[in-house]
């Protein structure tokens, strides 16, 4: 797939304020512990967890629907962002707490439970971050191919419309509509009401996508009526729908 620019600003911008959120979720369950920490922790973590799922998403071949790998590409591609993120975003944020003396303010913590918590809180941010994501994508693909579904009922509908009123009936039947005023009115008359009513159920069928058997059998009637003014005789016809 081909790389917005903007998109994927937008990405990065909604995964800032996604961590930011959890930094301060964590914080307002632990407020004797300095603010800090946590979101450097959870920016760092999701700006590198971010990078490698929706930037290396672009590697891989993409499904249409989605824009990200299909099958097991797509779940390795999850997991590997995600412990990547948390190895190189830890690493970094561990620096950065330690060189500003942000640890030194807060009470002592428990190594191994603050661990697991970050263990896990990477893990379910990163998979409820990637389905939102998956989802958004998908969504805008649906939105996509519903549009061109719209787009080609409308050319089909006027394709129908074409058919219907093929230029050469038209012609022909003007033609003879011009010689009729002149010489029997009321076979114009009459010509001109069946013209009048094939045009009226022609137009309005195409406006529609459901066209029932009665409405096609009293448009094809106005049609062969239409042919019957002017081909006298020559022409007869049975019209027989069953109940």
């Amino acid at each position: 797939m081909k790389l917005d620019g903007l998109n994927k600003l937008q990405h990065l911008l909604q995964t800032m304020a996604f961590c930011l959120a959890i930094a301060t979720v964590q914080y307002a369950f632990q407020p004797e512990r300095p603010y800090a920490p946590p979101v450097v922790y959870s920016i760092l973590i999701g700006f590198f967890t971010w990078a490698f799922i929706d930037l290396g998403r672009h590697l891989f071949p993409s499904a249409a629907e989605t824009g990200w790998p299909q099958g097991l590409a797509g779940v390795a591609l999850v997991a590997g962002g995600i412990i990547a993120g948390y190895f190189l975003g830890t690493t970094l944020a561990d620096i950065a707490c330690r060189t500003f003396g942000w640890y030194a303010s807060g009470p002592p913590v428990d190594r191994v439970t603050n661990l697991r918590q970050s263990i896990l809180i990477t893990a379910l941010a990163g998979i409820a971050g990637s389905f939102y994501f998956y989802a958004v994508n998908k969504g805008a693909y649906l939105e996509r191919k519903m549009v061109e579904a719209r787009h080609l009922a409308s050319e089909a509908r006027l394709k129908l419309l074409e058919t219907q009123l093929e230029p050469h009936m038209l012609f022909n039947t003007l033609a003879n509509l011009r010689v009729l005023i002149g010489t029997d009115p009321a076979r114009a008359q009459d010509m001109l009401d069946r013209m009048i009513a094939y045009l009226r159920a022609t137009l309005s069928a195409s406006r529609s996508s459901l066209h029932p058997l009665q409405a096609e059998f009293d448009r094809l009637r106005d049609y062969l009526e239409l042919m019957a003014v002017r081909m006298g005789p020559r022409l007869a016809y049975t019209l027989d729908l069953p109940s």
